[in-house]
């Protein structure tokens, strides 16, 4: 497979700061992105009545996932620009980040070298963050976003899907494990990592079967959205005041936590590789079988949605799916070969293909991915 050097950004934004969001995007250049709904979860403290009522409850709030991929040399510009407009480094408005891939040289992508940021300062940016990515049975995702928010990591964003590959291989009792997912993503610094991890596999029981699956991605630069509790009445965040001892520090290694007792003994998986799939919606479920015939253990579906800045004649559908596959190394080529002889890149399907690194990831074992 031939690739070509490029980097996801990742734009994650309450609804009403999304028009912005598009506004930038336009004026830099972007040509073509997808967008995905999901719910953002934070942690609202409430005073109640004299004390009644009172206490700490999670909240969601409607949010959109913008996704598109630039030259890596023109990365670090469309963040600034997205930050700066979308307000991003004031807590509470959303997140965008970058991390770089690898596409598929026989993919639709054809992204030009994006216009420079010109803004008068540049927005300190976090160049030590990793993506947990974590896919549990349909009503378990607040419990995981309330978990992850209990351990301090801000804005949890969950995503319906639909899985394949476990549910599949168990004919006889597949009736028992729902096709019905959600998909949790946060973003963490990568020295909390090694505790939030394991905490997200306990909370989620991951290594049991039919549980679920939880990975992560290393790698990852940009600005996050630090709120995690609304309704504070102070001057100053908690979230602002642990970010400016981060940055007095140098690292976040002075809040690691001691991983529990429950989250050690774990069985990972380690040195694997995403291939992110993107094709037009209908067609999914046909690649992701064909991938499984290759090797690929299986994946959750999602559903995306495709725009164009400028309209052009295409033959990608407004309406896309897409899946990460996360496969060993030695097994890439042989699932994009199983993919092309599907007809990864035929007009019916107008396929893509990305691949990023995967440090770990655990399921239950009995059932290979």
């Amino acid at each position: 497979m031939e690739k070509v050097d490029a980097a996801l950004i990742t734009c994650s934004v309450y609804n009403s700061v999304a028009e912005t969001a598009k506004a930038t995007m336009r004026e830099f250049g972007v040509k073509d992105y997808h967008h995905q709904p999901s719910r953002a979860t934070k942690l609202h403290r409430k005073d109640g009545i004299w004390g009644i009522g009172s206490g700490v409850a999670l909240e969601e709030e409607p949010a959109t996932r913008f996704m598109f991929y630039v030259p890596r040399e023109s990365a670090d510009g469309i963040l600034q620009g997205l930050i700066s407009e979308c307000s991003l480094q004031i807590p509470g408005r959303g997140s965008a980040v970058c991390e770089e891939v690898e596409i598929a040289a026989e993919s639709s992508w054809n992204q030009e070298p994006l216009k420079s940021y010109d803004g008068h300062t540049s927005i300190p940016m976090r160049s030590d963050l990793s993506t947990i990515v974590c896919t549990v049975q349909q009503g378990q995702g607040n419990h995981i976003a309330r978990s992850a928010l209990d351990l301090g990591v801000p804005m949890p964003q969950v995503t319906a899907g639909e899985g394949t590959g476990l549910r599949d291989k168990l004919s006889v009792i597949r009736v028992t494990v729902p096709a019905e997912k959600e998909v949790i993503s946060v973003m963490v610094s990568a020295q909390e990592s090694d505790e939030i991890f394991p905490a997200l596999v306990a909370a989620g029981r991951i290594n049991e079967l039919g549980a679920g699956f939880i990975y992560e991605s290393p790698g990852a630069r940009g600005v996050i959205n630090d709120m995690v509790v609304r309704g504070q009445h102070h001057s100053a965040s908690m979230e602002q005041l642990i970010a400016a001892v981060d940055e007095m520090k140098g690292s976040a290694d002075w809040r690691r936590r001691p991983i529990s007792a429950e989250s050690q003994g774990f069985r990972y998986l380690n040195d694997l590789v995403g291939m992110v799939l993107i094709c037009n919606e209908g067609t999914a479920s046909e690649l992701v079988i064909a991938a499984m015939e290759g090797g690929a253990g299986g994946a959750t579906i999602g559903k995306q949605a495709y725009s164009q800045i400028e309209d052009e004649k295409t033959n990608i559908s407004p309406a896309r799916e897409s899946a990460e596959l996360i496969v060993g190394k030695d097994q890439v080529d042989g699932i994009y070969d199983s993919l092309l002889s599907a007809g990864l890149y035929g007009s019916e399907a107008s396929g893509f293909i990305a691949l990023k690194n995967v440090s770990v990831a655990c399921t239950h074992l009995s059932a290979p991915r």
